[in-house]
């Protein structure tokens, strides 16, 4: 099931910051309403992670440019698979990711 559309709604997918926070069990991606601005509008929350995994998805990191949030989807019952340009993050979460404006 994809999730992406429901947890960006009208936000841009570009992402401003992305920190995972082992503890407190929580990813936090903020992404920016105008590429230009480069300002947080958007903050999607996975809370209660059990477990975290992440792979570059680029042979060379590409610092020059902005990531982007391509897809989320839900891959089982507690499973999330995060991808954007440069990464692909895998989770196992106890309860429902959401959404806060900043």
């Amino acid at each position: 099931m994809i999730l992406t559309g429901t947890l960006l709604g009208e936000h841009s997918p570009y992402i401003f910051n992305m920190i995972y926070d082992i503890d407190v069990r929580m990813l936090f991606i903020e992404c920016v309403d105008n590429i230009q601005q480069e300002q947080p509008s958007l903050r999607i929350v996975f809370p209660e992670i059990i477990s975290y995994s992440e792979r570059n998805l680029q042979k060379q990191p590409d610092d020059e440019y902005m990531d982007d949030l391509v897809v989320v989807e839900r891959t089982g019952e507690h499973l999330i698979k995060i991808t954007t340009y440069k990464k692909e993050i895998e989770l196992e979460l106890t309860a429902e990711p959401f959404t806060e404006t900043v």
